[in-house]
């Protein structure tokens, strides 16, 4: 079943829709972790030095779903976002490194969710 929602921005969104995102967050990553904009996540939790977890405001049907995750410094630098923990129905844990494998927090991380 698809439902339409039809945002404040006047833009229409189909909830259900397979392949549809069915979550996502733009959040800083370095001092207080803050959310800057976002679809069906609840919160973010720092675990540490460029660990985070990404929590749903609905959970997923199932833990089987897509997660892609980058982030960036200002002034760039090479950096990778690797999933580190098996994903779950509420959330999914990533982390950010260098190139060298370097873990730090990102001024900048994105997370996208696909799935059923």
């Amino acid at each position: 079943m698809t439902t339409r929602l039809r945002g404040s921005d006047n833009f229409d969104t189909e909830v259900g829709q397979k392949g549809a995102a069915k979550a996502w967050v733009n959040f800083n990553g370095t001092g207080t972790v803050a959310i800057r904009d976002s679809y069906n996540v609840s919160s973010i939790t720092d675990n540490g030095t460029g660990k985070y977890t990404v929590n749903f405001e609905t959970a997923m049907p199932d833990a089987n779903y897509s997660f892609t995750a980058t982030a960036g410094l200002n002034g760039g630098a090479n950096t990778l976002a690797a999933q580190t923990e098996s994903p779950t129905v509420n959330g999914v844990t990533f982390n950010v490194r260098t190139t060298s494998n370097t873990v730090f927090d990102a001024d900048y991380c994105n997370a996208t969710i696909h799935g059923n």
